[in-house]
């Protein structure tokens, strides 16, 4: 009786055994492809009614905002890159 408990509770319990033998790189190995950005590309903060920042924030790359025009709290915040406030830039991104 003991045996047969233990053969079902192992047929049960042995594809989670296998899946989990699989080393976890091994099944990330397999890298996607980042969708083109186009225009967006510049873009580390695109907003679309306002940006707002709280605090001291360091922005890499450009901030832009469109069909909104409010952009607040920088500084203290600090843009690495270009603003862009209801442009044609920030409309194409």
């Amino acid at each position: 009786m003991k045996n047969q408990v233990l053969k079902g509770l192992f047929a049960r319990l042995a594809p989670i055994l296998l899946l989990s033998a699989i080393p976890f790189h091994t099944a990330l190995a397999q890298t996607a492809t980042a969708p083109p950005l186009g225009t967006a590309q510049s873009f580390a903060v695109l907003g679309a009614s306002k940006v707002t920042n709280t605090g001291n924030t360091v922005v890499n790359g450009d901030l832009g905002v469109y069909a909104g025009t409010a952009i607040t709290g920088i500084p203290p915040g600090i843009v690495n890159g270009t603003q862009h406030s209801a442009d044609v830039v920030a409309q194409q991104a």
